[in-house]
């Protein structure tokens, strides 16, 4: 790669050693951003391993930072480096802790032998761990939960990647609570308080007399600047609240200033 950048620059006449040397710096970190920005797309997410003795976790964010854990205890975080070969993509830790992706599964080698003694994880006993992605319904939720400051997160979903999350995990009573957080999480992000419409529309459908979903819902269409909309869902909040006999004084004071 870098003699066939040499080769181009110096069919280039009168070009300066240090502007030769600074254009060839800049190409090649032109070529790594953007196939590190590609490949890192892929990786983002939670994983678990898949060996019973074994309860590690990772967790790696948009910004392709990552944390390690066993059960609650932090481990190792950082931001992982991506580099592709061929057809292998290849991913470096901190500490040394070197792995490779595929199919959703990142694979590491956790103690080596005689001639090479090392272990990353001590607690894990088995020599090669395999960490296998959640769905993306989990992993869009732990992302969310676990970051701080949601107000500047970008979330990098499309309304089609929400839509196909809610088909591949329907809303059910045993995950209804995790999809009202996870889009009262996706309402207080820079970008998600569509996808927080979305899901709080299907939750609606699924369970019509959930007063707090349109009390959550009304919010986000207020955001969105639909007023209409929001005060509808108002009314069918407070309508639930009075029906299903529940204490009005947790009525938010603005709710009854947002009723047209």
């Amino acid at each position: 790669m870098k003699q066939a950048i040499l080769k181009i620059l110096s069919g280039v006449k009168k070009i300066k050693p240090k502007l030769k040397n600074l254009m060839i710096r800049s190409f090649i970190f032109l070529i790594f951003f953007i196939s590190h920005f590609a490949y890192s797309q892929n990786i983002i997410g939670v994983y678990s391993s898949v060996e019973p003795k074994c309860k590690l976790n990772l967790k790696i964010a948009h910004d392709n930072g990552f944390i390690f854990s066993i059960g609650k205890i932090k481990k190792y975080k950082g931001t992982v480096k991506i580099s592709k070969e061929d057809t292998v993509t290849y991913l470096d830790f901190n500490d040394g802790i070197a792995a490779m992706y595929s199919n959703d599964t990142i694979s590491i080698q956790n103690s080596g032998n005689s001639m090479n003694q090392y272990t990353h994880f001590k607690e894990c006993d088995e020599m090669y761990i395999h960490l296998v992605k959640k769905s993306y319904f989990e992993s869009l939720y732990s992302l969310l939960s676990y970051e701080k400051k949601l107000s500047g997160f970008i979330v990098s979903s499309t309304l089609s990647d929400i839509e196909n999350m809610i088909s591949e995990v329907p809303i059910q009573k045993d995950n209804i609570d995790q999809y009202n957080n996870l889009a009262y999480y996706l309402a207080q992000t820079k970008n998600g308080n569509q996808f927080a419409i979305t899901i709080l529309n299907e939750i609606i459908k699924k369970c019509p007399h959930r007063t707090v979903a349109y009390l959550n819902l009304a919010d986000s269409y207020w955001i969105a600047g639909e007023k209409v909309k929001a005060s509808i869902n108002y009314q069918e909040y407070l309508s639930l609240m009075k029906s299903q006999k529940k204490d009005l004084k947790k009525v938010p004071k603005y709710v009854g200033e947002r009723i047209e």
